[in-house]
């Protein structure tokens, strides 16, 4: 008997061992993380993602692998963008007997050709309208904007595209010229989504450029522009802001700042609300030599308060940086984080890059062109930036989620489209993070598929099951953006 009770109780204490390491195994695998989407928690609209080519349409147009590269931005395999930024040149109108768009020239020349060779005006006009056709025709891009850095040289008050302001004698002059490009374009199937008079009104800039006060831009907008459209029934949006910086830190620094121009627009001029207005800004930082700590945030991501209050969109329409070319997964992820921060900070409708591809050496471009015109290269930056373009709906919207645990190391936005909703998560730690997804609470839902993009994955999709608690559970990497989507029975 002896034996047998030893017997017993050595079993029932490697059972309750045995019992515990179990316990504590499935407890490890609960997530440390959950994540609860909120339906009715509704933030902004998304009108869509796109990249500028205003200024680089004449590089891409002569590299001879330019519709492969076309297809990298706007095809189904690429970033499926649906709006494309362009210029409304000052040297269309060279003179005021000049009205010509240069909107029949001849488009199909070979690329070995010498006028593929050098810089030219003419080159920059034919490659603008080759890849804004083939944009709308071949992908269906929805919205094609254009903007204005300068009004034509013999408007301004210094008789050169760069610098100067425009005369006040020529702002009547100066809106039937936006409206005269708008028709034109409209005429050959390119009918422009929005118009925006002035890239960067507050910087006076070596290149295409015109110096304009938020006091003169809504002169301009509510006494010309805007009447001239509702005159010729323009249905297109009017784009204001453009600035080099979102926001600023210094006083010294609001002539560059969106915010500021923005709010003075929409405080001084009111009545400009009754036109169809886009308010927008650039993301761009500003020199040390401002009076601001060194390193510090130079242009804080906020909302274009005014803006947001008056239900006008708001759009970041320009953003990168100069820094020395990098195509890694770190500099992939701070922009990855600078997106998230864009639309649940600014609550920004849109996001445009600059620019989509151009041959460079530093972080202006999603895609670098080869000098040999026929090779190119995708960098990380492109690639996360598809993890919000390629799976967030254009017109769906932006809603809350409910985080336990949360961290700084992981960002998490939310976007629904109907049924369908999205989520992106950007884990900038150095560990993997077990998540808990719940779409919704009652459970109800289908396959949830992830697409991670990490240093050796882009886009790399896999299927979840939901479990009995009505939860889906997911392991994202580190140094990784994770899109999911899925859908509500």
């Amino acid at each position: 008997m002896k034996i047998h009770r030893y017997l017993f109780l050595s079993f029932s204490f490697l059972t309750l061992i045995i019992s515990g390491c179990i316990g504590d195994k499935e407890a490890s695998k609960q997530p440390e993380i959950s994540i609860q989407l909120l339906w009715n928690d509704i933030k902004q609209p998304i009108d869509g993602f796109g990249v500028a080519q205003a200024g680089w349409a004449d590089e891409l147009y002569s590299h001879k692998n330019r519709e492969k590269v076309m297809d990298e931005m706007f095809g189904p395999n690429g970033l499926r963008l649906n709006i494309l930024r362009g210029e409304i040149f000052p040297h269309y109108w060279e003179n005021k007997n000049d009205k010509d768009f240069n909107l029949t020239d001849d488009l199909e020349i070979d690329l070995d050709d010498p006028f593929f060779e050098g810089k030219s005006d003419d080159r920059l006009r034919r490659g603008q309208l080759w890849l804004t056709l083939l944009a709308k025709n071949k992908y269906h891009v929805d919205k094609l904007f254009f903007s204005a850095w300068s009004a034509p040289a013999y408007m301004k008050t210094n008789g050169k595209v760069s610098q100067g302001e425009l005369k006040p004698e020529c702002y009547q002059e100066y809106a039937d010229y936006l409206a005269s490009f708008y028709k034109a374009y409209t005429s050959v199937g390119l009918e422009p989504y929005a118009l925006s008079p002035s890239n960067e009104p507050g910087y006076a800039a070596p290149w295409n450029s015109s110096l304009w006060t938020p006091e003169k831009m809504g002169e301009f907008i509510t006494r010309y522009l805007g009447p001239t459209f509702r005159r010729m029934q323009i249905p297109a949006r009017i784009i204001f802001g453009e600035n080099p910086l979102w926001s600023a830190v210094s006083p010294q620094a609001d002539f560059a700042s969106s915010l500021y121009f923005t709010n003075t627009i929409l405080e001084k001029y009111p009545e400009i609300k009754d036109f169809n207005l886009i308010a927008a800004g650039h993301g761009y930082t500003l020199p040390d030599s401002y009076p601001a700590p060194k390193d510090s945030l130079l242009t804080p991501i906020v909302p274009l308060e005014l803006a947001e209050k008056n239900n006008i969109p708001v759009w970041v329409t320009e953003i990168s940086d100069i820094n020395p070319l990098d195509t890694t997964i770190n500099d992939g992820l701070k922009w990855a984080s600078t997106y998230h921060a864009f639309l649940t900070e600014a609550n920004a409708n849109a996001f445009v890059w600059w620019a989509g591809a151009m041959p460079t050496s530093n972080n202006e471009s999603l895609i670098v062109l080869n000098s040999d015109r026929v090779g190119y290269s995708l960098t990380k930056r492109y690639e996360t930036f598809g993890n919000y373009t390629r799976y967030i709906a254009t017109g769906s919207l932006r809603i809350g989620t409910q985080i336990s645990n949360p961290t700084d190391s992981l960002l998490v936005s939310a976007y629904k489209n109907e049924k369908n909703y999205t989520i992106v998560a950007v884990n900038n730690s150095s560990r993997s993070i077990r998540t808990g997804i719940k779409p919704t609470e009652t459970g109800d839902s289908g396959t949830l598929i992830s697409y991670l993009t990490d240093k050796n994955n882009r886009w790399s999709p896999q299927n979840y099951s939901i479990d009995k608690k009505g939860q889906y559970i997911v392991n994202i990497p580190a140094k990784c953006v994770m899109t999911f989507t899925g859908s509500t029975k």
